[in-house]
């Protein structure tokens, strides 16, 4: 692979991080690149804007995982389009795994601005500039713990980085590995079963297993026996079960059931891109992932009849012996996957092309293990259950489910001025895009196989423009920068037919200090292909609770693609403003308005929920005495959901004193081949670094998100399921009308902390109790979360093996604070239990990185 071969000889010998210093020593000439993007972005201000500091400042390690955070603090939901050094990507696969030390800065644009590049035009911009040069190889290890204890987990990973100009290439490894966490370590209490079953088994009366075992068993007793251990000895006689008589005994079936699954995750990621020509660009990614689940589901349980005619009966009357196997149950998954793309930049004059093509594939398999027989297995005279093992009778069956995935896409885009209004020139974008899906999945259950295969073939066409209206240093000046942007797509579903999709948007920003933006989006989209045609996963002993009864209880969950979905229609309405206040303190106020009306809405079915129970009643099976025992969770389209939301905050970004780095703080040292002169220049730029203060940067934002109206339509002529009054439609309770998100972080010289803050408000479930209307009351949660990181070379000066070496401390859920479930008489429902809600607590991760 051309990346592996130009990673390879990039690093003999390493030179380290910082390319523009050692480019200034050595006198090396490095490529100037043609930042075309922004030229098309020269009057959109960013919405945030990060400098080396500010980078750093969020102590991540990639890129993916620092835009993670940023676009997170944004409140954003939707993929932004990712452009590095002002040229197109496909997707942030292909750079997410560049160490952040190769960013010279990030631009994050505000909603609209992916128009002018070739997005949508409520799409935002992520723009990457990257150092001019950078050879690095990077080393990762961190492990974590929970603090309540009994969960470890550990994560390492290992990255080649090459960057000279716009040549880059970078090949990233990672692992993850987390220990599985029991039921029985967090405590949680297990509903009682409907017999006495434990390992080594208890003796109850048949057929009446709640009555009387045997007359003689209760004259030896002195009492009506009605269950009784079987006790450790080999041919027990009838005294034997005296001395425990009506004491049973009891197994914790969490020793044996999972909170969280054993997982292992690998991935690798190899991307290379060069230009081709000074007109164009090429970027070639790679991508393999390899990862395994294993989950625990309590243990198989029989009731053995045993007769009087059994030689090893001590018994006058025929009994029943209520066991649990010894070997718990287990869900196994296992995925594979991979994915590959080409993409090409090319610009003629003004106008600039995008084509990318891109395959993938992956595999699921999961094997799940059951019990052959339920209910009451009668024992052969033959048989001893005192000393066989019984459970040789009750076989476990494994079912099986795989799906096989490909797809393969193809798009062209081509972005330009189309013609020349007073204020400007009017960008247009025109793309084809050609998609192919395929998926064939095969479920065996109970030794019946069922096969599905699934294809859809995606063809689009779609033209967007962007308008200047009035431009700040131009026409119409006294109105600032008014610009109108409007797309228009077709799209022909092999599966669905011709849908047409539209979005308008408007942007107005009278002066530097303002930027409003308004948008409405008209969407149609089919089912997605996983969606549609998934394997059928029957699930026994899952955990669920039942808001039409109040138990909690395990049923049988199937779980799986439906393929009579329909198309999805969502319309979206969509204002914001930013206000820009002090600029020293680089202050900015921001808010969102978005209205969203979805039809045929798509949603899994959730576990808990009264209205959707009594919407699909035969999605949920009971026995005869009322008893819930199967839940199909398949997916299906809801009639219509109305969202209103509004969030509103600020951002704050300064510099509170210091002007450079400090003693101690890494300086690259001289490339090879650089001469004297520049290695006194060096040593002279050292010493001036150390007389004067690092500088220090302070850093916060904090938003507040208000929800006016959730409601759902289960079905067209029923009531609306308002989700802010507790007509939940899922495990977790209704919506929550109130969250407030914070984050502040001071950064100096390589050591800086970082918090992180998150409240939401309480919530409601409807739910009955015995027939009767209760209510589910979720209480609030408050999540602190914290970060710390320091440059070991800033203490350890002296010390070589220190440079590039940061060591940091991350404390997710600081305050160990768990949500609160209670119903109307102060219980809590045994599916609510604090362990369910949250399994971990609080987590430490400690992780020590070094950069080479």
């Amino acid at each position: 692979m051309a990346a592996v071969l130009l990673l390879t000889g990039a690093f003999i010998p390493s030179r380290g991080i910082a390319a523009d210093v050692a480019d200034t020593q050595s006198g090396t000439d490095v490529e100037e690149i043609t930042v075309v993007g922004d030229r098309m972005l020269a009057q959109i201000p960013p919405e945030r804007e990060l400098d080396q500091q500010g980078i750093e400042s969020y102590g991540q390690s990639t890129v993916d995982e620092l835009l993670g955070d940023v676009l997170s603090e944004l409140g954003e939901d939707e993929q932004p389009l990712i452009m590095v050094n002002g040229e197109r990507v496909d997707d942030i696969s292909d750079i997410g795994g560049l160490p952040v030390e190769a960013l010279k800065n990030v631009q994050i644009l505000p909603r609209g601005s992916a128009v002018r590049v070739g997005g949508a035009p409520g799409q935002r911009v992520v723009n990457l500039n990257l150092q001019k040069q950078v050879r690095s190889a990077t080393v990762l290890i961190a492990p974590k713990f929970a603090t309540d204890g009994d969960w470890t987990a550990g994560r390492a990973e290992g990255t080649l980085t090459y960057v000279r100009g716009s040549t880059r290439a970078n090949l990233t490894l990672k692992a993850r590995d987390e220990s599985d966490l029991l039921e029985s370590d967090r405590d949680i209490i297990q509903p009682d079963p409907i017999h006495p079953y434990a390992i080594g088994g208890n003796v109850i009366g048949f057929p009446d297993t709640s009555g009387e075992i045997d007359p003689l068993l209760s004259a030896a007793a002195g009492e009506v026996v009605t269950v009784a251990p079987i006790p450790d000895v080999a041919n027990p006689s009838l005294l034997d079960f005296v001395p425990n008589a009506n004491d049973a005994t009891v197994t914790d079936l969490g020793h044996f059931r999972t909170l969280r699954p054993d997982t292992r995750n690998y991935d690798l990621n190899g991307t290379f891109a060069t230009r081709l020509a000074p007109w164009l660009t090429a970027n070639i990614g790679l991508r393999f992932n390899h990862s395994t689940r294993r989950s625990l589901r309590g243990l198989p349980a029989a009731l053995f009849t045993l007769a009087p005619t059994n030689a090893s009966s001590p018994f006058s009357t025929t009994v029943a012996l209520a066991e649990y196997g010894t070997d718990p149950l287990s869900t196994r998954s296992v995925h594979d996957g991979g994915d590959g793309s080409v993409s090409f930049n090319a610009h003629w004059g003004s106008w600039t092309g995008f084509l990318n093509g891109a395959h993938a594939q992956s595999k699921d398999v999961t094997k799940t293990e059951r019990q052959g027989l339920t209910g009451t297995v009668p024992l052969p005279d033959t048989v001893d259950p005192f000393t066989d093992d019984v459970f040789d009778l009750v076989p476990v069956r494994t079912d099986r489910a795989e799906s096989k995935t490909t797809t393969d896409k193809a798009r062209l885009s081509l972005t330009g001025p189309l013609f020349t209004l007073p204020a400007g020139p009017a960008q247009a974008t025109f793309e084809g895009q050609y998609i192919h899906n395929k998926q064939r999945s095969e479920s065996e259950f109970n030794l019946v196989t069922q096969k599905r295969s699934f294809g859809r073939g995606e063809t689009g066409l779609r033209a967007a423009i962007d308008l200047p209206i009035t431009s700040s240093d131009g026409f119409g000046a006294a109105m600032g920068n008014l610009n109108l942007s409007g797309e228009l797509s077709r799209v022909h579903y092999s599966d669905a037919g011709n849908v047409t999709n539209h979005e308008l948007g408007i942007s107005w920003e009278p002066r530097r200090l303002l930027r409003l933006e308004a948008d409405l989006e008209q969407t149609s989209l089919p089912a997605s292909v996983q969606l549609l045609g998934n394997p059928v996963i029957v699930t026994p002993e899952v955990r669920t609770f039942d808001p039409l009864t109040g138990d909690t209880v395990d049923v049988t969950q199937i779980t799986g693609g439906n393929p009579d979905l329909n198309p999805e229609k969502t319309d979206v309405r969509r204002v914001s403003a930013i206000v820009r206040l002090v600029e020293r303190l680089n202050l900015e106020l921001n808010a969102e308005y978005t209205d969203t009306e979805e039809h045929n809405y798509v949603s899994y079915i959730p576990e808990a929920s009264a209205a959707v129970m009594l919407a699909f009643p035969e999605r949920f099976v009971r026995d005869l005495d009322g008893t819930l025992t199967t839940v199909d969770l398949r997916p299906v389209n809801f009639d219509s959901h109305r969202e209103k939301r509004f969030r509103y905050g600020f951002s704050l970004n300064t510099k509170l004193g210091g002007g450079g780095p400090a003693a101690g703080i890494s300086v690259p040292k001289a490339a090879e081949g650089a001469d004297d002169e520049g290695s006194r220049e060096e040593s002279l730029s050292s010493k001036s670094a150390g007389r004067r203060n690092p500088a220090t940067r302070l850093s916060l934002t904090a938003t507040h998100s208000i929800v006016f109206k959730d409601e759902i339509v289960i079905r067209s002529g029923l009531p609306p399921v308002d989700l802010l009054e507790g007509g939940a439609i899922g495990l977790g309770g209704g919506r929550v009308r109130h969250q407030l998100d914070a984050t502040a972080s001071i950064t100096s010289g390589g050591l800086g902390a970082r918090v992180t803050a998150s409240w939401r408000g309480k919530s409601t479930l409807n739910a009955l109790d015995e027939g009767g209307p209760d209510r589910l009351v979720f209480s609030p949660v408050f999540n602190l979360g914290l970060r710390a990181f320091a440059d070991l070379h800033r203490f350890l000066p002296h010390s070589d093996w220190a440079r590039s070496m940061r060591l940091s401390i991350n404390v997710v859920n600081a305050t160990n604070d768990r949500q609160e479930v209670r119903d109307s008489t102060g219980d809590t429902p045994l599916r609510y239990q604090a362990g369910y809600r949250d399994p971990l607590g609080r987590t430490i991760e400690i992780e020590l990185r070094k950069v080479f």
